[in-house]
């Protein structure tokens, strides 16, 4: 049988690739098929998540690591599209570009260690 997860995340994939088709018919400015692009990644890599999460159910994964992923995904996204879409600034001998790819970088790593932590205290616990 299915689980509820795998049903979630084959409609929001479809439902993704509906959307990028639907987009590639859009005339082809750039900024307009980057959106779309970034939006494609945020809905196959965070839809069902978000969706699973909002309706606050756990299934395979609990709701609060959902969050965190959702959280998580947005952020790293929404750094990477900062550096694309904006010029590059020195800071001194960095440029603005290399700091928003590497806080992305340390969301994401972060991310995983939160994950890593939860999990572990969560495996310490005796079942009742």
């Amino acid at each position: 049988m299915v689980s509820r997860d795998t049903s979630v995340h084959l409609v929001v994939v479809a439902l993704a690739m509906a959307g990028l088709t639907a987009a590639l018919w859009l005339p082809s400015d750039p900024a307009v098929m980057a959106v779309a692009f970034a939006g494609y990644n945020a809905t196959v890599l965070a839809g069902a998540h978000l969706y699973l999460a909002w309706r606050g159910e756990d299934g395979l994964v609990p709701v609060a690591s959902r969050w965190r992923f959702v959280a998580a995904v947005a952020a790293v996204l929404s750094l990477v599209a900062l550096a694309a879409f904006t010029d590059p600034v020195s800071i001194g001998p960095v440029s603005s570009d290399a700091v928003l790819r590497g806080s992305a970088a340390v969301v994401a790593l972060t991310y995983l260690v939160v994950e890593a932590r939860d999990g572990y205290r969560e495996s310490l616990e005796t079942p009742l």
